[in-house]
């Protein structure tokens, strides 16, 4: 069969037109999209692009995304700490951050993050890395070097990298003019397991026109930090496990989130801070429960957010201050306490318009059977998440309580694992396991909330009034 000149002419046609349709548009973006578009990506990610043509071979290098995440390697190299391959395995992170940011081409950074457990070996790296990241005009700096609990601390800001004289008294250091580029534009900044001087946070504090959070976790040489006044800017400050503490002030502040977790009881002043709505503080002491409700009693009643990560419920003896704008209220809920549904009641009731309750569950020992608590009905609690239930006769109890006490109640979340474990390296390496025990539990969980829900749906047809609820 002879095929006509048109036929011939139609296929050409189809075949120019499907190649038009392949021709690689995004190529042709400009520069400044491609590198927003790259930014997106993870640096691994972003790196596997330079083989797509000549044009993508060092686009690459101008991502403004520098989150140097490695968590594999963290993962294999974990346990046994310390040996021939945790040391292989710095060294190759060292020389990866390195040859990133000799190559890195771009004008600015957004964010620059290491995460490993480097030590005092790595310093001169470190400190260049620091001093790039400022030049750059980063906005986000987050520094970690013991996430994963290889204790060996690194004095992040040795006194010359800022110009500070080691053991003399605070004074404004004399910086390379590149370097205020980054206190300009810095907004998040975080320490973990980093031991900086209190000078240095002060001066970033003071010298840093727009930065809003502030994150300090296990530094040792931290005993005292002001934020006081409106020419600060910082709207977030989180401090933990700083265990030189001595006093936190914040007065006359902008301050809308204040976080406090430590070992120790320190001199909190908060004075004239108008805008603070969220405080979450943790001090395992005996002394908890006047520290909370003294030191913090002026500003108590503006909080929409609390939450409170020690035990303040074995107190049944005091009237709890009235919260009237409290909305989410965060605290650990011991299940082998008698009287910790007493207690609980006592704080609802401090807490009429709260909206969300998230109980952190522990457990020491053996429960019979909670104290009967008063009769309360809160009208407003919607929301209930339980955090380390794992099904024990206390928590089927408190969730009977609540299922009666809050009449309103929409939903109850059940989270079998505590926040700290979803944080730990722990958590990474039995994840497969973790996970099928979590979905064990909440499988129990679910069955007796069902069970929870036909009685009542029963209870009700048959006239009962809730106080004569009793499953």
């Amino acid at each position: 069969m002879v095929e006509s000149r048109e036929g011939r002419y139609n296929l050409r046609k189809r075949r120019k037109t499907t190649h038009d349709n392949l021709v690689d548009r995004i190529s042709y973006l400009p520069h400044e999209i491609l590198v927003t578009i790259l930014s997106l990506l993870s640096l691994k990610e972003a790196a596997s692009t330079s083989i797509l043509s000549r044009q993508w071979q060092h686009l690459w290098t101008s991502t403004m995304n520098l989150n140097f995440d490695d968590e594999d390697t963290l993962c294999r190299t974990a346990r046994p700490p310390g040996g021939k391959a945790q040391e292989l395995a710095n060294l190759r992170y060292v020389n990866w951050v390195n040859s990133v940011v000799e190559q890195h081409r771009g004008p600015k950074v957004e964010q620059f993050r290491v995460s490993f457990h480097l030590d005092k070996r790595s310093s001169s790296s470190i400190d260049k890395w620091i001093r790039f990241a400022m030049k750059k005009g980063v906005q986000m700096l987050d520094i970690d070097f013991l996430e994963y609990g290889f204790h060996q601390s690194y004095t992040l800001f040795p006194h010359q990298v800022f110009g500070f004289k080691q053991g003399s008294a605070f004074e404004v250091p004399n910086l390379d003019p590149c370097m205020y580029t980054g206190f300009k534009s810095l907004k998040d900044l975080c320490f973990k397991n980093v031991d900086v001087a209190e000078e240095v946070l002060q001066y970033f504090l003071s010298n840093c026109p727009v930065l809003e959070r502030l994150s300090v976790y296990n530094s040792r040489y931290v005993s005292r930090l002001r934020v006081v006044g409106t020419s600060i800017a910082l709207k977030y400050l989180e401090i933990r496990e700083c265990f030189m503490m001595e006093s936190i002030e914040i007065r006359d502040a902008n301050l809308v989130s204040f976080t406090y977790s430590g070992h120790t009881i320190i001199n909190l002043l908060i004075k004239n801070v108008p805008r603070l709505v969220d405080v979450s503080i943790c001090e395992p002491n005996n002394l908890f429960f006047e520290v909370v409700f003294t030191q913090l009693s002026y500003f108590l009643s503006q909080l929409e957010t609390l939450k409170l990560t020690y035990n303040v419920l074995f107190r049944c003896d005091r009237i709890f201050p009235t919260m009237p704008n409290l909305r989410h209220l965060g605290l650990i809920f011991e299940g082998d306490d008698a009287f910790a549904l007493v207690n609980l009641t006592y704080f609802l009731q401090a807490c009429p318009y709260l909206h969300k309750l998230v109980l952190q569950m522990h457990y020491e020992g053996p429960l019979k059977s909670f104290a009967r608590a008063p009769k309360f009905s809160h009208n407003f609690l919607k929301v209930v998440e339980m955090v380390g239930y794992v099904g024990r006769t206390s928590d089927f109890a408190l969730v009977r309580y609540l299922t009666k006490t809050a009449v309103n109640l929409e939903k109850i979340v059940v989270n079998p694992v505590q926040t700290w474990l979803l944080q730990s390296l722990n958590y990474r390496i039995m994840k497969d396991s973790i996970l099928k025990w979590q979905e064990t539990v909440r499988d129990r969980a679910r069955k007796e909330l069902q069970y929870l829900s036909w009685y009542y749906d029963f209870a009700h047809h048959s006239g009962l009034r809730p106080a004569d609820r009793k499953p």
